[in-house]
């Protein structure tokens, strides 16, 4: 198991997501799985990293990886609360003109992963994803 803690964030996102990938669990996994784990995390990484702490603060990111017979990674920060799989799912039929913007990212990290889950635990958001591979 890998725990990576990530102190400040603030316009660290990048380096935070190299991070994650350098991690033996995914850079073990074949290319399509590591593609599809990359695309989940950039979305997070992104999200916690731009609105997790509107008041400028640094803030902090946690993550553990396990790989088992799936890898799961769990992300917590201190940030605001906030759910995404609250969130209605965005309307795909709409042109690309018609749609709001937000929404696509989790609604894309729901469609690729097994199994997607959120908490508010000891005021920290937890957001946990879980990609099974062969």
């Amino acid at each position: 198991m890998s725990r990576l803690h990530f102190q400040p964030i603030k316009d660290q996102g990048s380096q935070i997501l190299e991070e994650i990938l350098k991690s033996p669990e995914i850079s073990s996994c074949n290319k399509d799985v590591a593609m599809t784990l990359k695309l989940a995390c950039e979305e997070i990484v992104v999200n916690v990293t731009s609105y997790a702490y509107p008041d400028g603060s640094d803030g902090f990111l946690d993550v553990d990886i396990q790989k088992n017979d799936s890898i799961v990674i769990r992300f917590e920060d201190g940030g605001v609360p906030f759910n995404p799989l609250e969130h209605e799912d965005p309307d795909t039929t709409l042109s690309w003109d018609e749609r709001p913007i937000g929404g696509l990212g989790i609604f894309l990290i729901c469609s690729t992963m097994d199994d997607v889950r959120y908490a508010y635990e000891d005021h920290k958001n937890v957001l946990t994803i879980e990609k099974k591979y062969e």
